[in-house]
């Protein structure tokens, strides 16, 4: 099949042309041909449903081209064809696979190194312009306040968990001679310990079973947008994640996983920081943020590590101003401002 990039198959495309100047040629033959006076009542509604798809061809048609060759823009799972080439024209990746500038193994002297290790939040979903995450924010005001002295360096990866995390820590302390972590903790990050099968996996969207979406843009944003969020894996998230902390055995697995992160720190005498992110916008029942933030918090402070939990940031803010747009909730330029400008006082103001 013919395929144009980012823009999908063309012959998909076509195919949707030719239905509807196929109907537009049924419908003229109709009024044309049809015998009308010997089948009035007949005549007349086969005629009004032609126009009546004709035009409603013709509105679906206008609405699949603008939004397979105009709309950019991501969506939560990052698998729509606007979201697909959303990374196409707005992510470049160094050489580890992260949204950054390559680094230089070794250190500049005199240099802080400071990784931010996370996952999409951390990445900048959504965000075009990496300026605008928090952790290049912070980064200019290092280089406003003493230039040259502090390298903010981005690891993250969209789908990372506390598991696929500690690998690249490990990497950054051996490799690259970091002096300071600063982990980008979000509630999911626990989300590879919790039970998944094949009828029930939250992480990743159901696909339809009765249309191939990636043939039409327009019936995949309305999957996406009317039937997706109404499809129980897709509503229950946020009650599967609380049911993970709340579970003894995985809130135990995920509490390992920290404290090889911390111990690996301090045995390599590496300052590690946690600045706990929020969700922007939840659902489900039983998840209780400020509970579960509490929480999380609470076991870093135990462990003596120096923790910001962000969540009062933006509890006060109208959460829709906060997100990318409406099929995607990460959080947007107006939020990683927030958060940045916590973490520099939090952290960086009186050093």
């Amino acid at each position: 099949m013919l395929t144009s990039g980012v823009f999908g198959y063309l012959a998909d495309y076509f195919i949707w042309w030719l239905l509807l100047l196929s109907l537009l040629v049924h419908a003229w033959c109709f009024f044309r041909y049809f015998p009308k006076k010997r089948w009035p009542k007949s005549g007349l509604v086969l005629g009004n449903a032609l126009i009546f798809l004709s035009l409603l061809g013709i509105v679906a048609l206008a609405a699949e081209s603008y939004i397979r060759f105009t709309v950019v823009e991501t969506d939560a799972f990052g698998v729509s064809l606007p979201a697909r080439r959303w990374f196409a024209l707005h992510t470049k990746l160094n050489d580890m696979g992260c949204r950054d500038n390559d680094w230089a193994i070794k250190k500049t002297e005199g240099v802080r190194r400071i990784a931010f290790v996370g996952d999409s939040f951390a990445y900048g979903w959504g965000i075009k312009d990496i300026a605008n995450r928090f952790p290049d924010i912070i980064q200019a005001r290092f280089d406003k306040k003493q230039p040259d002295q502090t390298e903010v360096m981005n690891v993250a990866k969209p789908g990372w968990g506390t598991e696929k995390q500690i690998a690249p820590i490990k990497d950054m302390i051996d490799r690259y001679g970091v002096d300071e972590i600063v982990l980008c903790y979000v509630p999911n990050d626990i989300e590879k310990l919790l039970p998944t099968d094949e009828s029930f996996n939250p992480t990743k969207p159901p696909t339809s079973g009765f249309f191939n979406l990636d043939s039409s843009c327009l019936m995949d944003y309305l999957y996406r947008r009317v039937w997706l969020p109404s499809i129980p894996t897709v509503r229950v998230y946020h009650d599967w994640l609380a049911k993970g902390y709340t579970d003894p055995q995985i809130w135990s697995q995920q509490q390992q996983q920290l404290e090889n992160i911390i111990q690996y720190c301090r045995q390599r005498d590496v300052t590690l920081r946690i600045a706990l992110l929020p969700f922007i916008m939840t659902g489900g029942q039983e998840y209780d943020a400020p509970s579960l933030h509490r929480s999380l918090t609470n076991f870093f402070i135990d462990k003596k590590v120096d923790v910001l939990d962000l969540l009062p940031t933006i509890s006060n803010i109208d959460a829709q101003s906060l997100v990318v747009n409406k099929l995607d909730s990460h959080p947007n330029e107006k939020a990683h401002a927030i958060f940045a400008g916590a973490i520099w006082n939090a952290f960086y103001e009186s050093k």
